[in-house]
């Protein structure tokens, strides 16, 4: 019963120095093997750790890398790629204290993290018949909507179909979504009615007069 009382205070014993070991390191400093040792500054790693007699050694950060914060790390974090094949550009370069920081490239969107965007797509295109209620950005995509009744559009803004009435002409085909109304002069029209009007008349002419002398013909051959 005592050993199991001596074990039990043992273990207690070895806790509570575990705790106030880790508990004696302040924001400053991180543990290693039982020790408090001093952190690394940003942009930089732990080369060699802190013993009884030196003081943690630091050293910068390989190309390609960086630490944003003091730390105990013995590798310091690879640099972030923005890659144009996710739609992504860099717009600030990693330094050894900072993260690559990536956004979308002209014309998209990010799809991935905003603060520092991994992936971005291509804005939409509105199709015809609709427009652009608002204009793409880097954090959202286009917006389009239908075209309202008596006007079409080619997928941006939307135009009225032309009123041929008010110009004093006629229209030959109603406007579509997509397609504006067709007109024709009103003159043009006149003059093809009257053209197919004297074509008529001269037809008819003609075979007035070819009636005409086939009966002559015909009374002069019975005589």
């Amino acid at each position: 019963m005592c050993i199991f009382c001596d074990l039990l205070k043992l273990l207690l014993l070895l806790f509570v120095r575990i705790v106030l070991c880790v508990a004696a390191c302040n924001n400053a400093e991180y543990e290693i093997n039982g020790e408090c040792c001093p952190k690394c500054l940003p942009g930089k790693r732990v080369y060699r750790h802190c013993d009884e007699i030196t003081s943690t050694t630091c050293d910068s950060c390989p190309i390609f890398t960086y630490t944003d914060l003091s730390n105990g790390f013995i590798e310091c974090v690879p640099c972030s790629v923005c890659d144009t094949s996710d739609g992504v550009t860099v717009k600030h370069a990693c330094t050894l204290r900072s993260d690559t920081v990536c956004e979308p490239l002209p014309g998209y969107y990010c799809i991935d993290s905003l603060y520092n965007c991994k992936r971005a797509k291509k804005h939409s295109s509105c199709s015809p018949g609709q427009y652009i209620i608002q204009t793409g950005t880097e954090f959202r995509d286009t917006v389009c909507d239908h075209c309202p009744a008596g006007s079409y559009s080619d997928g941006t803004l939307c135009i009225l179909h032309t009123d041929c009435e008010s110009l004093d002409k006629t229209t030959i085909r109603e406007g579509t979504d997509t397609t504006d109304a067709e007109c024709r002069d009103r003159s043009s029209l006149l003059t093809v009615t009257l053209s197919v009007c004297l074509g008529v008349c001269l037809l008819i002419s003609i075979v007035i007069a070819v009636i005409i002398v086939w009966r002559k013909n015909s009374g002069i051959n019975r005589m």
